[in-house]
């Protein structure tokens, strides 16, 4: 209640655009938005839901949008993606492609999973499953979805279950430790799981699932056990978990509850610790344990504070008797965040452990615990991210099979100890956001099986020469602002000669952003010939070394400050760069530009002139920021960017420049031009432009009298003019069709508008000139 009128309180007077997905409960949108006066005027709610009944409330919600399934051929084409790798079906299965568009009902999740499921089978046994299909009801899509998660085999199906319940947007290479101890083939099985399309693995190795697969899965879970909870394999939720342990605790089951193998709690009362103690020594079978006791850690039990303690030492040593066996014999992963500092754990088998995580947990250094965890021979992956009392790491010799060590927003921590050193196997350490670090052990120039490390916003002074570091492919330091000496690289913030690079040469990734006291690389970089990825953003680098062009495999360079004046002459020697971001700079001439870039951003100061671009013939987005010099020189010709509307694969074209006073007539020929800004305060008028674009931003041109007539532009959505002083009118507007949004601001000169009573998908008008 509190919350609600704190929003009625705060936006009654503010325009807000406020997104509610996949909303299921009427609850929901109640606490969120009961009248529409919650909101200032010209607010925008936008409701997604599978439940139409939701939006029947004629004074909340003003219209609706039914959204329809895909056409045939955008359905056959989709569905020829997954079940032929290519476009269009084969010749041959072109009937039984057709029967399988009209079971999935242009659904696209159907027609990706079942797609799927029939891609290298063969005309016999595409007949035997789509028989199957067919005879189900055509609403009745989930069980059609079903059918591809019944083909799974054991292995593959607790593993798609596991995500379906638990790990919906985790680490993929964290949790796959848990799966490899329990010998459930992972690599092989998340490949079938994504050759069906039951899940998706994300560039940055997190696992996805699409809302309805994660129904479906949860469903069968309980159609599975008799919706008997305590049969069930996975307890996800607060509600299920609660009941089953109290339903342990009275006596009432005796068989099947060591059918649970993950289970999710959050301990919100102080009563509930001792139902752990009673009931966790019945999960036998248990590999995966959560436990959340934020609200035990962050309150203060609204009781007197003496009881309070008494209570805290009472409860927390529940878990701490020594008699007995060890409880959860067959746990692979702990997590248990907020773990109160009293809390030991030594009644917890932790012979199969792989995967710890006391995230946001009160301990310290010196908590009892970490004599036990040392048990955990085979512990795989330590998190303590923001463990804030933590100020030295503790001794980590023993966990000598280590290979993700995870310390961010440690806030406190100030000393690594040196028995890090030990950690031969550690390929993942994330240091990121330990601001009172100052220092780093030479022991871990050890870790001979490092691959990543991240340092971002420490205060580290120098990195120390690594010599065992060899593998080390992601070096990340963004923001250490303290950051004065870089040995391995030879980077320092003194006028001395810089020393060659060491032991860093299977470096891939390379971020040393905002580091402000180093100025100067040395010329030895160019000995990286593994980097991909190099950042140098708001450094104090005047100039790159040309050794840079040396770098033979670099994709990704980004650099760039208000000193930054010269980047080398033969960078166009990199092939295979792909992105380039100079910005902002007072590079005054840029060299010849290597082919194979699709993405190109570049702001400078004392750029004199538009540079010749002409063969990025790839380039998909362009930026170009010029602004006049504080002195400028006498130019030769007004550019006029002539060899723009030769770069046909552009999707993205962004203008600024005080010397452009026309664009050439050849932009029209961009057809997959898409996004197109133009802020030239020069600029005398526009050519036609593409009639594919969708958005148009001009800005800043106060030369611009008239924009032509835009009522061509039929696929345009979005319209933003401001900072034209002398626009006097903005023709076409009334036709622009598909134009949902219209903004206009600063614009001293425009007299009126034409009738806008016609753009009947316009939703939001900014008229403010």
């Amino acid at each position: 209640m509190e919350g609600t009128k704190l929003i009625k309180e705060r936006l009654c007077y503010k325009r807000v655009l406020l997104l509610l997905d996949d909303v299921d409960k009427t609850s929901q949108l109640d606490a969120l938005m009961q009248k529409c006066d919650w909101f200032g005027k010209g607010s925008k709610i936008i409701i997604t839901t599978r439940d139409q009944g939701i939006l029947d409330r004629p004074t909340l919600v003003d219209g609706t949008y039914e959204l329809t399934g895909m056409d045939f051929g955008h359905s056959l084409q989709l569905f020829s993606k997954h079940a032929f790798r290519r476009d269009y079906p084969l010749e041959q299965y072109i009937s039984h492609s057709e029967r399988a568009l009209n079971i999935c009902g242009g659904l696209p999740l159907a027609l990706e999973v079942i797609g799927s499921l029939l891609s290298g089978k063969s005309i016999e046994k595409w007949d035997t499953i789509l028989k199957e299909l067919e005879e189900l009801p055509q609403e009745d899509v989930q069980r059609k979805l079903m059918i591809s998660i019944e083909s799974l085999n054991e292995d593959q199906r607790k593993i798609f279950l596991d995500v379906a319940c638990f790990f919906i947007g985790f680490d993929k290479r964290i949790v796959i430790h848990m799966w490899e101890s329990c010998r459930f083939l992972p690599v092989q099985s998340l490949q079938i799981l994504q050759q069906r399309s039951l899940i998706k693995i994300r560039e940055d190795n997190q696992l996805w699932m699409h809302d309805w697969l994660r129904a479906i899965g949860r469903n069968s879970i309980q159609q599975g056990s008799g919706r008997k909870l305590e049969k069930q394999q996975w307890v996800w939720t607060q509600a299920q978990a609660l009941e089953v342990l109290e339903r342990i605790q009275m006596g009432g089951v005796v068989h099947g509850i060591g059918c649970i193998e993950a289970i999710c709690l959050k301990l919100e009362k102080l009563f509930q610790y001792s139902l752990i103690k009673e009931c966790l020594p019945s999960l036998l079978n248990v590999r995966f344990l959560q436990v959340d006791s934020e609200d035990f850690n962050g309150n203060t039990y609204s009781i007197p504070t003496p009881v309070g303690r008494f209570l805290y030492y009472h409860w927390s040593n529940l878990l701490e008797t020594t008699s007995g066996p060890f409880i959860l014999p067959e746990l692979r992963w702990l997590s248990w965040h907020y773990l109160p500092a009293a809390f030991k754990l030594t009644h917890f088998s932790l012979r199969k452990l792989v995967i710890l995580d006391f995230s946001r947990s009160r301990i310290t250094e010196k908590w009892d615990g970490w004599s036990h965890i040392k048990l955990a021979k085979d512990l795989k992956v330590l998190n303590l991210t923001e463990c804030e009392k933590l100020r030295k790491t503790p001794d980590l010799s023993p966990y000598v099979n280590l290979e993700r060590l995870i310390l961010e927003g440690c806030k406190r921590l100030v000393h690594i100890d040196p028995s890090i050193g030990h950690l031969k196997r550690l390929v993942f350490l994330s240091l990121k956001d330990c601001f009172c670090l100052r220092k780093l052990p030479d022991e871990m120039g050890e870790l001979e099986s490092l691959r990543e490390l991240l340092l971002d916003s420490t205060s580290i002074k120098e990195i120390p020469e690594w010599r065992k570091m060899r593998k080390l492919e992601i070096l990340s330091l963004f923001s250490c602002l303290s950051l004065e000496k870089f040995s391995s690289i030879g980077c320092t913030a003194s006028a001395a000669e810089p020393k060659s690079i060491k032991n860093l040469n299977s470096l891939i990734e390379l971020d040393i952003s905002e580091t402000r006291k180093i100025e100067k690389l040395p010329e030895s970089i160019g000995s990286m010939k593994n980097l991909k990825v190099l950042k140098l953003k708001y450094c104090l680098i005047r100039k790159l070394p040309s050794a840079i062009g040396m770098m033979e495999k670099l994709e990704q360079l980004e650099a760039g400050d208000v000193v930054l004046e010269e980047i080398p002459d033969n960078i166009g020697k990199l092939q295979f760069l792909r992105i380039l971001k100079l910005q902002p700079t007072r590079i005054s001439a840029l060299p010849q530009l290597p082919e194979s870039l699709i993405t190109v951003s570049f702001h400078s100061y004392s750029m004199k002139m538009l540079p010749d671009l002409s063969n990025l013939l790839n380039l998909r987005t362009l930026s170009l920021h010029l602004d006049q010099p504080k002195d400028p020189p006498k130019l030769e010709e007004a550019p006029s960017g002539w060899w723009i509307g030769r770069l046909r694969m552009l999707e993205e074209l962004d203008l600024a420049s005080l010397d452009i006073t026309s664009l050439s007539s050849d932009i029209v020929f961009l057809s997959q031009l898409k996004r197109l800004k133009l802020g030239c305060d020069n600029l005398q008028c526009l050519p036609r432009l593409p009639s594919n674009l969708s958005s148009l931003l001009i800005w800043r041109s106060s030369s611009l009298k008239t924009t032509g007539d835009l009522s061509y532009l039929k696929s345009l959505s979005d319209l933003t003019v401001r900072r034209c002083d002398q626009l006097t009118e903005i023709q076409g507007l009334e036709g622009l069709e598909n134009l949902i949004s219209l903004e206009l601001n600063e614009l001293p000169s425009l007299a009126e508008l034409p009738d806008l009573t016609n753009l009947k998908k316009l939703k939001k008008i900014h008229p403010k000139y």
